[in-house]
């Protein structure tokens, strides 16, 4: 099971690592440093994987934000010097996500540096699943792909596909929502983000139609 950032991790490794007794095959469940290139030399090209995805446009400001209280009130992970910079320069996910549209160079380049050292943000989904192409060769090797928007929905066929048909809910799942509701983005500020984070968003919505190939979610439009 790769661990995306930011998509609900926290929550549904609790809920695996509760019913760890209950396990009828070996489950790994990795850290934010594996991918799925890197899984394939790990575990063997055939090994069978398990991931959540969330809207981009979502995971940016959750992202942003989380790492701003430096993972506080769940975890407690310092900045990298990188990530001290970048918040010095950008306060707000809004001011982020124009920056790229900027016509200061000055504040172009920032965004471009704050893009690569915030560590949800360079944790992307391209840096997790590498592109379309190498998202659609691994296609028959994934057994679970979930919008984080249907966990919950999914969590019992989720289960099940994992080995776990007869799954207990912990008492207190654990989770690692911001303490304070994540302030929106602006139209403006939105369209700025897609715009530069256009193939993260084909991306997504290739994830998101495997998803409901296996059964777990929507097609998208």
């Amino acid at each position: 099971m790769l661990h995306i950032g930011k998509t609900g991790g926290s929550y549904l490794r609790s809920i695996l690592r509760h019913n760890e007794s209950r396990w009828t095959h070996p489950l790994h469940l990795l850290g934010h440093g594996a991918t799925l290139k890197g899984t394939a030399k790990r575990f063997g090209a055939d090994r069978q994987l398990a991931f959540v995805v969330r809207d981009p446009v979502a995971r940016f400001s959750s992202a942003f934000y989380s790492r701003q209280r430096q993972g506080r009130p769940t975890y407690q992970s310092q900045w990298s010097a990188e990530e001290a910079t970048a918040f010095l320069w950008f306060e707000t996910a809004e001011e982020l996500a124009l920056a790229p549209a900027s016509d200061s160079p000055r504040e172009k380049s920032a965004a471009l540096f704050a893009f690569d050292a915030i560590q949800h943000l360079k944790g992307d989904l391209r840096h997790y699943l590498g592109g379309v192409d190498t998202l659609m060769t691994e296609r028959d090797n994934i057994a679970v792909c979930v919008d984080l928007s249907d966990l919950d929905t999914h969590l019992p066929a989720i289960m099940t596909r994992l080995g776990l048909p007869d799954f207990e809910m912990p008492p207190k799942p654990k989770t690692h929502a911001a303490p304070v509701p994540v302030p929106k983005l602006s139209a403006q500020a939105e369209a700025a983000l897609r715009t530069h984070w256009a193939e993260e968003l084909e991306l997504y919505d290739v994830a998101c139609d495997i998803a409901c190939q296996l059964g777990f979610g929507q097609l998208s439009g």
